[in-house]
């Protein structure tokens, strides 16, 4: 399950949204920022992999016409 899955896409947003600048990570249970170098405490979240997460959710394609996404020299082969 990955973070978008378990925390929500909008709750996502409004992390990566509301961090302040310096922050690195949020800790869910404290619904706080923070700082941390090697120390990391239970449950704290990347916002470098939450911003990663929401970016590639964000680029996912949604195939709507699939004549649109095969080749024009493709030919189909029926059996």
């Amino acid at each position: 399950m990955n973070l978008i899955e378990k925390l929500g896409l909008e709750k996502c947003k409004q992390i990566v949204d509301g961090a302040p600048a310096i922050a690195n990570f949020y800790i869910p249970g404290k619904a706080g920022y923070t700082r941390m170098g090697s120390v990391l405490l239970d449950g704290a979240i990347s916002l470098n992999d939450l911003r990663a997460a929401l970016a590639d959710h964000d680029r996912t394609d949604c195939v709507t016409d699939i004549k649109n996404h095969i080749s024009p020299t493709t030919k189909v082969i029926e059996r």
